[in-house]
């Protein structure tokens, strides 16, 4: 189901917490449903990924979609070699994964996929004064999604085709 656009301020995205509904969350992607619904809360507690939900400011506890980030090390050798060139030569690399991306579908088609991904990118971008990351990488659950993100100039891992990522760099420049 799509609608109209809604501006980015329609929503509102802040860390998962108690107070959030997740059991009426449905992306159409069982695996993203059952993990926000099931998985979440658990992993925000053991500090495994961090979960970040949007929220329409109509309906303030209801999730219309979430994303995880994560720490996670690349290995440096599946990286192009225009990247891997402006970068220190080690054999792994800090990077973040961004895990999951899912919207509801009764927000589909309204632009708050590439909101949520703006912001985890922004986070991610914001994170590198703490600890270092090299780039985004993300694993595209099928070819729909890995379109969306190759929209945003994610490119594949060299050795990996399946999985993307997104340098720092670029997202620093995009941000500007």
């Amino acid at each position: 189901m799509t609608g109209a656009r809604a501006p980015a301020h329609a929503y509102r995205i802040e860390p998962l917490a108690a107070h959030h509904d997740r059991t009426h969350f449905e992306c159409g992607q069982p695996s993203l449903d059952s993990y926000l619904h099931e998985r979440a809360r658990k992993e925000m507690a053991n500090h495994t990924a961090a979960v970040f939900v949007a929220l329409p400011s109509s309906e303030p506890h209801v999730i219309a979609g979430y994303y995880t980030l994560s720490n996670m090390t690349a290995d440096a050798s599946a990286l192009p070699v225009a990247s891997a060139r402006k970068l220190p030569r080690y054999p792994m690399l800090p990077a973040t994964l961004l895990g999951r991306l899912a919207v509801t579908k009764q927000h589909q088609g309204r632009g708050l996929g590439e909101h949520l991904l703006i912001d985890a990118l922004g986070r991610s971008l914001a994170t590198t004064a703490s600890v270092g990351s090299v780039a985004v990488v993300v694993d595209p659950i099928n070819d729909r999604a890995r379109a969306f993100y190759e929209k945003y100039q994610f490119t594949a891992l060299a050795d990996q085709p399946g999985r993307l990522f997104l340098p720092m760099g670029t997202i620093e420049l995009g941000m500007a």
